[in-house]
């Protein structure tokens, strides 16, 4: 049987009940209890692919797009790699 809120006399020790996490808004294989007091498995991220790339464009340090002789916005590649 699972408990999300304790109440000792007046005074409420835990109360779960107001939680949001659920197993995709937490990360694979890390546990917790969810508002209805049942522990939980995270599985965010796990349909994740070993590597992938994002598309966006380049700023220069003062925080300006990059840009070619024909004024459009240089575009450079962020690889994120799962470890």
């Amino acid at each position: 049987m699972s408990v999300n809120k304790v109440i000792y006399g007046n005074r409420t020790l835990i109360d779960l009940t107001g939680d949001t996490v659920t197993e995709k808004t937490l990360l694979k294989g890390c546990k917790a209890h969810g508002a209805d007091g049942r522990i939980i498995v995270g599985t965010m991220l796990s349909g994740c692919p070993a590597e992938f790339f994002l598309e966006e464009d380049i700023s220069d340090s003062s925080g300006g797009n990059v840009q070619d002789k024909a004024g459009n916005a240089v575009k450079g590649k962020i690889k994120y790699l799962r470890v």
